[in-house]
């Protein structure tokens, strides 16, 4: 049960073998260049739900303040 292959045979299975290569490391590029596009994405995201937490926190203190204001004036004006 011996298995010898003839040149002919090793250098096809090699051109596979490099065929499959190729195409992995083009598969790898793409995997990197859409890990990349993630990673700056969820920064967007983060920087983003940061800039609406503090505007979330700032609005009512914002309100608030305005309201205090006006009264403050509406009790001076008198």
């Amino acid at each position: 049960m011996d298995e010898w292959y003839g040149n002919k045979e090793i250098y096809e299975m090699l051109q596979g073998l490099k065929a499959d290569i190729e195409t992995l490391r083009k598969d790898m590029a793409e995997t990197r260049a859409i890990i990349c596009d993630y990673t700056d994405l969820r920064k967007k995201v983060e920087d983003t739900a940061s800039k609406v937490n503090m505007l979330m926190w700032i609005t009512p203190i914002a309100i608030t303040g305005v309201g205090v204001l006006f009264t403050f004036l509406n009790f001076v004006s008198k």
